[in-house]
């Protein structure tokens, strides 16, 4: 029985350039879901300013601003989980090829 020899050069530079543009591009990820909550938060959080507008008017402001908080903050969680998931998947190890079978 013979073993094959396992490949023990490093991987190849075009490899190495998707990688890095995935890991880019996660980092990305990461921060636009970051600032995006970070606003939905602050808008969330932030009362209205209701100086000239009438009760009514204040009412709608103060709803829609809740709302638009509450879809920004969905929207940041959802790039950061897309993100982290990106992320963990270019730096998880390489599996060995099931191709090698053993004995």
């Amino acid at each position: 029985m013979q073993r094959e020899a396992r490949n023990t050069q490093g991987p190849s530079s075009a490899q190495r350039l998707i990688r890095a543009a995935l890991l880019g591009l996660s980092g990305g990820l990461l921060l636009g879901g970051l600032f995006l909550a970070g606003t939905g938060l602050v808008t969330r959080l932030k009362p209205a300013d209701c100086l000239e507008l009438s009760e009514e008017e204040c009412t709608f402001m103060r709803d829609t601003a809740r709302e638009m908080g509450r879809v920004q903050l969905l929207s940041g969680a959802a790039l950061l989980a897309l993100g982290l998931a990106t992320t963990v998947l270019v730096l998880r190890p390489k599996s060995p090829s099931s191709t090698e079978r053993p004995g």
